[in-house]
This record gives C-alpha cells, sequence and structure tokens, in this order.
C-alpha cells in the first residue's frame, strides 16, 4: 500500500494554493475543504469530551472497576440518555 503526504494550505484571493517545493508541477493533488473554525471548535469540544471519557476508562481500569450488571434495554436507555444531553 503506497502512502502519499498531506499538506494544508490556504486559498488564497486568486485561487491559487501554496504547497511544498518537492511537489512536482503537474502533479495530481486532491483539495478537500476543511470545517470553517466555528465547526472546527464544535469538533475541538466533542474532542475534549472524548479524552475525558477515554480518561474515566482508563481510571477505571487502574482501579479495577467492575461494572454493575444491567439488561440490554438498560444499556440502550443510558446510551440514548447520553446522546441527548450531549445535543442539548
Amino acid at each position: 500500500m503506497t502512502t502519499t503526504s498531506a499538506f494544508v494550505s490556504i486559498v488564497k484571493s486568486d485561487r491559487t494554493i501554496a504547497v511544498p517545493d518537492n511537489i512536482p508541477v503537474g502533479a495530481k493533488v486532491a483539495v478537500v475543504l476543511l470545517p470553517q473554525e466555528e465547526l472546527q471548535e464544535d469538533n475541538n469540544a466533542r474532542n475534549m469530551r472524548f479524552q475525558k471519557v477515554l480518561e474515566a476508562i482508563r481510571e477505571a481500569g487502574e482501579n479495577n472497576f467492575v461494572s454493575p450488571q444491567i439488561s440490554q434495554k438498560e444499556l440502550d436507555q443510558l446510551i440514548d440518555e447520553a446522546r441527548q444531553a450531549a445535543k442539548v
């Protein structure tokens, strides 16, 4: 499998995009629009919540946490509640 490098650049007012000198003239490139900054802030907040969850899982493992026995229905309800809370 061949991998390629990725670069981030900003479209200039004349619609040009700067790339590193090691990219040859005539090379085929892909352009992907990234989210606006306000959307990026939402992504950052989501990533922070995810990191907190991972930290809590790590701590639980380190403290030999044993999860209580719950039914699939109870688990589904907890997941639904968490999803609704995240939307607020």
